[in-house]
């Protein structure tokens, strides 16, 4: 097998325009804040008790809708003074509690009632 790297001409010119450029740099903003946000949610995969700041960053909540979570009782959460404590897995409980059901299981669901209830002929 050749090497293309020895193929190429010695000098290799081309033009990069300024839009190029600033498609490029948008580019990179961009992938930094996705790794941004990725950090931040593996990092609490090592924390057990997180505060509302890392919930919200953690959930994607706004601050306030969490404490209208927790000030009707809707969330689990611990109160320390005036600051509030979330402990990850009573969390990731909460948030995965009610499970939405596909079509599969809907339809087995309806097949298993109608054999439970239908009328013995």
């Amino acid at each position: 097998m050749r090497n293309l790297i020895e193929e190429l001409p010695e000098q290799i010119s081309f033009t990069v325009t300024k839009h190029d450029l600033i498609e490029f740099a948008n580019y990179l903003i961009k992938e930094y804040a996705s790794l941004q946000r990725t950090e931040s949610v593996h990092e609490h995969d090592f924390k057990k008790i997180i505060d509302i700041n890392e919930v919200s960053a953690y959930t994607g909540f706004s601050r306030s809708y969490i404490y209208k979570l927790t000030s009707g009782g809707l969330i689990p959460h611990y109160k320390r003074g005036k600051r509030l404590y979330f402990k990850t897995k009573e969390l990731e409980e909460w948030l995965t509690e009610n499970r939405g059901f596909n079509r599969n299981d809907i339809e087995k669901k309806a097949t298993d009632y109608i054999l439970r209830n239908s009328r013995k002929l």
